[in-house]
């Protein structure tokens, strides 16, 4: 997984932080990052009882999963499946 953050003049920030994204004033493992925001969309669609929109998002979820597991061996698939999924806001 090639990952990039941009920096708050528009321009792309060196390989150094490519493994990390800029939230909110902080930084966060690109990780982290995708499991919160699928986790927020999981979240929302079962609010709403729309299990077609929740089973989509988990299938995303295996799917970034699948691509950080490719780049990193050692990668907790199944912890970033449920961080994603059903871990806590």
């Amino acid at each position: 997984m090639n990952a990039s953050t941009v920096s708050p003049d528009g321009g792309r920030v060196g390989a150094d932080h490519a493994n990390h994204a800029l939230v909110e004033g902080a930084e966060e493992a690109v990780d982290q990052f995708v499991a919160r925001v699928l986790r927020r969309a999981h979240e929302s669609a079962e609010a709403r009882n729309a299990p077609n929109e929740a089973r989509a998002i988990l299938e995303l979820a295996h799917l970034f999963a699948d691509e950080l597991i490719a780049s990193q061996p050692e990668f907790d698939r199944l912890g970033f499946v449920e961080a994603a999924t059903e871990g806590p806001s």
